[in-house]
């Protein structure tokens, strides 16, 4: 297991550990994460990579978006007519000071999809990156605050980023900032983030960043967070397919008295009172948490190729939990199941000690597994999982 599957959010800051962070800046404060390892995201993201992207994949609109002094670039100035991104014409106005913004790389590129899938197991929450490509001496948006948390990871070059007051507290994604209502307040901090280095936004902190001398490549992580309304929303949404007294019309005309009526405000708190007990959480919990199991989809290029050398799998072959799939087994009628994205298989009792250790995300060998179970048992659950797309066998040791 690498870094960043271990703790996310601690490989993305630079620090040791993230229990501090998430007790003392999660959904509070924004957190600065300095270091002097220039190459600690060289990994990740480089210009090379975008011109490929732009050059060799074939991009269309809004994947891509050109900004300039804070507005966006017409675009007719960067498109042919069947809307595919000219990439001759996004370097030119890059040139000329116009940011280049890359919607949804983490669908196309392999190393931002596997840092998005680490966050959101980490977290329990959607993710997405943009990622911004800066000419020098250019600032890309006003300032503003957003209605999720962002990770900013700083890959080539740097930038000053100026933290105002005046955001609100907590806003929700229908909270659209509004650059005509919402002003910002007074600077509370400006800084530089240098290459290597990241920045945690928690939403609706007011901020903007400009470049500095040089170009300047970051990524931006935005974590969709699930909070108590949306729980309470999805219990109320659960309740009411259930419960028809919550379809029942209200009293017939109890809007007439342009007031509130007694007795609405009455029978409205007695029902209130029961929510705690005829909320189902026990069904209501599991199901979101499979819209984030959904999210984590792995893209993977040796699907076919594994299927197909199924039968080859052999004693001294290395195996390994295909990274980034979630996996959980249970119990049931001296059987275990096997559940992973909806999909479950069932098992006998005796392949537990088989699935749990390679759950562990290990690389073993086949052979070397110690389960209890004989050669010839043990292939048979490899074979299934390699056949449903969760298992791999690898060359790595």
């Amino acid at each position: 297991m690498t870094a960043l599957e271990r703790d996310a959010l601690a490989w993305i800051l630079g620090i040791p550990d993230s229990s501090d962070f998430v007790e003392e800046y999660l959904g509070t404060n924004w957190y600065h994460g300095k270091s002097e390892n220039t190459e600690r995201f060289a990994d990740l993201l480089s210009i090379a990579n975008l011109d490929e992207l732009l050059g060799r994949f074939g991009v269309r609109h809004p994947s891509i978006k050109l900004v300039r002094s804070g507005s966006a670039v017409p675009t007719a100035e960067y498109l042919w007519r069947d809307r595919m991104v000219d990439p001759a014409r996004v370097a030119q106005l890059f040139s000329e000071g116009a940011t280049v913004v890359f919607g949804g790389l983490h669908d196309r590129h392999e190393p931002a999809r596997r840092l998005c899938n680490a966050v959101s197991l980490q977290v329990s929450a959607r993710t997405q990156t943009n990622i911004y490509l800066t000419p020098p001496g250019s600032q890309g948006f006003r300032p503003h605050w957003d209605t999720h948390d962002v990770y900013v990871l700083q890959i080539e070059g740097s930038k000053r980023w100026r933290m105002y007051g005046g955001g609100p507290e907590l806003p929700l994604k229908d909270h659209k900032f509004d650059p005509a209502r919402h002003q910002a307040g007074d600077v509370e901090s400006e800084f530089t983030l240098e290459t290597g280095e990241a920045l945690y936004v928690p939403r609706g902190w007011m901020h903007a960043a400009s470049t500095t001398d040089s170009t300047s490549v970051h990524i931006t992580l935005g974590v969709m967070s699930y909070t108590w309304a949306d729980l309470l929303a999805d219990s109320l949404s659960e309740l009411v397919d259930r419960n028809s007294s919550w379809r029942e019309n209200l009293p017939l005309g109890f809007a007439l008295d342009g007031g509130l009526d007694k007795g609405l405000e009455e029978e409205l708190s007695r029902r209130i009172l029961t929510l705690s007990k005829e909320m189902d959480l026990h069904s209501v919990v599991p199901a979101r948490a499979e819209t984030f199991v959904e999210h984590l989809r792995p893209r993977a290029i040796d699907y076919l190729k594994q299927v197909v050398h199924a039968d080859e799998v052999s004693e001294e072959s290395r195996v390994c939990w295909r990274p980034g799939v979630p996996g959980s087994i249970e119990l049931r009628d001296g059987r275990v199941a096997l559940i992973s994205r909806g999909r479950e298989v069932d098992f006998p009792s005796e392949a537990k000690t088989t699935l749990e250790c390679l759950l562990r995300g290990e690389i073993v060998r086949a052979g070397e597994i110690i389960d209890g179970l004989d050669w010839l048992s043990r292939r048979v659950i490899l074979k299934a999982l390699i056949r449903e797309g969760w298992l791999t066998v690898t060359e790595e040791s």
